[in-house]
């Protein structure tokens, strides 16, 4: 099922970009000039392509077969996709985590454990200054892990820093936190046998219904009298989004209509959680100051497993209606990204 854009640059005019960051890391012309790139102040959700005509005369089509916007696979529309060896409702034991977490904290844990544990020597993770401009950044410094938990809602260009990993040797194996569309892009990088995938030992993934453009956030703000600088914590609950400041108010804005204006590559997505990540974590279905807790993978099970017996993470089973929630989110996503998507590729 393919979209209509010819190349990258198409394919971010029409809004099937959700600014993952993989294009910019594998655009071919970055030897000697970089074609692709990252302005965060200047273009926030979107890759900033130089010339345009380079996009046009380029017959590589790698960020075409990469994108993982342009071509989804069928599979992911059906809710068979979207299976799981273990379910739990899980929370930090740190209280370090606990005390900037969006929920319970999980996959900042899950990446502190990876790095103390040696199952990764450094973890790609998303900053943002006090704009709620993006910044993604490979660290091994908790420190820099904590400060770059808790959502952020905005586009954020995650694989960007791909291409800085396989220009040296000395970085060894990475974790990375990502929501369903950027752990598709490093799945189809990882078809194609990209050594930009070679790197990536564990992937966390993050439960997503939607992402937004810094612009719509901004005039939802705007219309609340606030600035980003205002807000220190975004959150989505129970169909609204909510914005905590700095001088303790919080402050809600309607989802139905924040969401009129979502980008494209949003309302096709199907994943509510990524099929292709180790672990996914979410707030769908768990209390307060909690989060869901889906193992995929064997090596998903062995990093929830080393973070218990380390004494950092806490969990306990799912009970049947956490999964009974959580189905119907599967079905709710994939049926309407089925729908706007055939209107897409129509």
């Amino acid at each position: 099922m393919s979209t209509k854009a010819s190349n990258v640059l198409t394919n971010i005019d029409l809004g099937f970009c959700s600014f993952c960051g993989a294009c910019i890391a594998i655009c071919p012309t970055h030897v000697g000039s970089k074609n692709l790139d990252y302005i965060s102040e200047k273009y926030a959700d979107r890759p900033v392509v130089k010339d345009s005509t380079k996009c046009e005369k380029c017959r590589h089509t790698l960020c075409m077969q990469i994108c993982p916007q342009i071509n989804i696979s069928k599979n992911l529309f059906s809710v068979d996709s979207y299976s799981y060896i273990e379910a739990y409702y899980s929370k930090s034991r740190l209280p370090e985590v606990l005390s900037r977490a969006q929920d319970g904290g999980t996959a900042t844990t899950l990446l502190i454990t990876a790095l103390r544990a040696g199952l990764a020597d450094y973890a790609i993770v998303i900053k943002r200054d006090d704009e709620w401009h993006s910044k993604p950044m490979v660290t091994r410094n908790e420190d820099d892990i904590l400060e770059a938990s808790g959502s952020k809602y905005i586009f954020s260009p995650l694989l960007s820093v791909l291409d800085e990993i396989t220009d040296r040797i000395d970085f060894g194996r990475i974790a990375i936190v990502g929501i369903p569309c950027q752990l598709r892009a490093l799945e189809n990088i990882a078809m194609l046998r990209f050594k930009h995938n070679d790197v990536v030992a564990i992937k966390i993934g993050l439960f997503c219904m939607h992402g937004f453009s810094r612009d719509r956030i901004e005039s939802i703000l705007k219309e609340l009298n606030i600035t980003f600088r205002d807000v220190v914590k975004m959150n989505i609950k129970k169909g609204k989004l909510w914005f905590a400041t700095k001088d303790g108010k919080l402050l809600d804005y309607p989802l139905k209509k924040a969401e009129k204006v979502l980008r494209p590559a949003c309302r096709q997505c199907p994943e509510l959680f990524s099929p292709y990540a180790d672990i996914n974590v979410g707030s769908i279905a768990a209390e307060e100051n909690w989060n869901t807790l889906l193992v995929m993978t064997p090596k998903g099970k062995e990093l929830v497993e080393k973070a218990i017996s380390m004494g950092l993470l806490e969990t306990k089973p799912m009970d049947i209606n956490g999964i009974e929630t959580v189905n119907k989110y599967v079905h709710r996503k994939t049926g309407e990204a089925l729908k706007n998507r055939e209107l897409y590729t129509k």
